[in-house]
């Protein structure tokens, strides 16, 4: 198993890794990355975004077949290009294998070669997993939007975090 960044080589694989992500799974990523109503739409619009250089992507490879997405996205204002957003979401039956954590290290150690400053995600506050993901790796809580989605007719909070990179005067 390896991680890489991915590339226009794992287009077929990674449409369908998309299409294999059960609903829960997708319920509890898709609101904060790309929307994988359409596997096929969503490679094609990750794989464009990352040929813009808006995006960097990143695959959990098993040989050729791909465990796991992760992605920082770059904000286009002149005053946030220290910052990127991050996503991860991992095939159903590859959580709590520690996976995540090694995908996350990895991006992680990326961003910081980049010379990036901060890691900003968002996440619900129902997502223990990934809570406790982001909080073992050092994320802290910025903040918590109440009732900011609503979601097969429920609410769901959202948690914004944030990991700092490099310390500052402020952080």
């Amino acid at each position: 198993m390896r991680i890489v960044r991915l590339s226009t080589n794992h287009r077929s694989a990674f449409e369908v890794f998309l299409s294999k992500l059960d609903g829960q799974t997708t319920y509890d990523y898709t609101h904060f990355g790309y929307r994988i109503e359409n596997p096929a739409k969503t490679a094609d619009m990750v794989l464009s975004d990352m040929a813009t250089g808006s995006t960097v992507g990143y695959v959990i490879l098993d040989k050729k077949r791909i465990l796991g997405f992760g992605h920082l996205d770059f904000f286009a204002r002149r005053e946030k290009r220290h910052v990127v957003k991050l996503g991860i979401v991992l095939h159903q039956n590859c959580q709590n294998r520690g996976l995540g954590s090694k995908l996350l290290s990895f991006m992680i150690a990326d961003a910081t070669k980049m010379g990036i400053e901060k890691i900003w995600l968002a996440t619900y506050a129902d997502n223990q997993r990934a809570l406790e993901l982001y909080l073992g790796k050092g994320f802290v809580v910025e903040g918590l939007f109440r009732k900011e989605e609503k979601v097969r007719r429920r609410y769901r909070d959202i948690i914004s975090m944030a990991l700092f990179l490099r310390k500052t005067d402020r952080a």
